[in-house]
């Protein structure tokens, strides 16, 4: 009979519960670094089945303890809030886990490669570069508004500055300057971790299979494919739409049934490419796509209808395209072709990400060689 172990990891340290049914379970606790982890790792053996939380760096313990117990599973955190009696208490949130893995209750998540756990993160720090820019945009409309010049919504800082900015104070133009520098900066790095990411899965066999779809270019696949993942893991339509957050909202009792706007859950990102791409797919008029939106739009009216439009395009992709691996039905072999060639030759134009200069700068070594080493005293 194996023995279960529930994890609960923090950043300081990690709480954990040996548990055998039948028997009085064991806490236990050891400091969240390399050298509590290597006294702790021995006692993980094959009869060991590991449960811990999605949270902090699941993963990567994920990653240690695979090679040695004998099943690692990760938990959702949500779910087991769900599940949870109310207490809440380090030792009984690992009690809890290796219960769960005993009764095989767990309710678990996806643990995904390691090379989509990069290119995940390399997505996360794109959206905050974005972010971070649009917040220096704002501080500039900002600094205009407080002087009492309202710049348009859809108008871009420069171009109203190049027609009214000579009327600027001084103090005004500093601020202004400092903030759009700093926006220029952050949209810059964007860039140049957008082109890193899409040179390490340009040769991925699956984005090549997505680009045959209308409106799906290198980004929007590079998104698809880093955050749905295996396809295989989703085993009906309704669990694709629910993970990507497309899934309209129900509320149904009695003789009420109400259904309203899409959950929202899942990743904003996603949910934005999608639009986009459906954007971009209801352009070609002998497409299925647009013919779709023009049916659909009279009658939900446009945003409502370009997201439904987007939905299909998500099955799309996962049902015909990805599951299947092959091209779309519809695709049309020599707009195909020429379209293949232009993503080609825009990753031969993409720059290295400047990691060489800049890791070098931070870490006070030169480009060419490695750390400095330690001089005797």
């Amino acid at each position: 009979m194996p023995c279960y172990l529930g994890l609960d990891l923090h950043k300081q340290y990690v709480h954990g519960y040996w548990f055998r049914p039948g028997q009085k379970g064991a806490p236990c606790r050891f400091p969240n670094t390399p050298e509590g982890w290597q006294q702790f790792l021995p006692q993980v053996t094959a009869d060991t089945w590991v449960a811990l939380e999605a949270t902090g760096n699941a993963f990567q313990v994920y990653d240690r303890l695979v090679s040695r117990a004998g099943q690692v599973a990760v938990a959702s955190p949500l779910l087991l809030k769900r599940l949870g009696s109310g207490r809440h208490t380090d030792r009984v949130d690992a009690e809890r886990l290796a219960q769960m893995l005993a009764r095989g209750t767990r309710p678990t998540v996806w643990v995904p490669p390691g090379e989509i756990r990069v290119v995940r993160a390399l997505l996360q720090q794109v959206e905050a570069c974005t972010r971070t820019a649009r917040a220096w945009q704002n501080r500039a409309k900002s600094a205009l508004l407080r002087q009492g010049w309202a710049v348009p919504a859809r108008q871009p800082v420069a171009v109203w500055l190049a027609e009214h900015g000579a009327a600027l104070d001084e103090a005004t133009r500093i601020l202004v300057t400092s903030a759009l520098t700093l926006a220029e900066q952050a949209a810059a790095e964007a860039d140049r971790l957008r082109g890193e990411i899409l040179r390490r899965v340009q040769d991925r066999p699956e984005l090549a299979w997505l680009w045959s779809l209308p409106g799906i270019g290198p980004w929007v696949a590079v998104v698809l494919w880093a955050i749905l993942g295996d396809p295989q893991r989703f085993r009906t339509a309704r669990q694709v739409t629910r993970y990507a957050g497309l899934d309209p909202t129900v509320h149904q009792s009695g003789e009420a049934d109400w259904r309203g706007h899409i959950s929202r859950q899942g990743s904003p990102l996603l949910r934005r490419v999608l639009v986009e791409a459906a954007w971009w797919a209801i352009r070609s008029a002998d497409g299925p796509w647009a013919a779709q939106f023009a049916t659909w739009a009279p009658r939900l009216g446009k945003r409502r209808a370009i997201v439904a439009i987007a939905r299909k395009l998500l099955l799309a992709a996962w049902r015909v395209v990805w599951r299947d691996e092959r091209l779309a039905r519809e695709v049309h072999p020599r707009r195909y072709q020429k379209k293949l060639s232009r993503i080609r030759a825009t990753f031969r134009a993409l720059p290295p990400y400047p990691l060489a200069e800049r890791w070098a700068r931070w870490t006070g070594t030169t480009a060419d060689e490695g750390p400095p080493t330690a001089v005797p005293a």
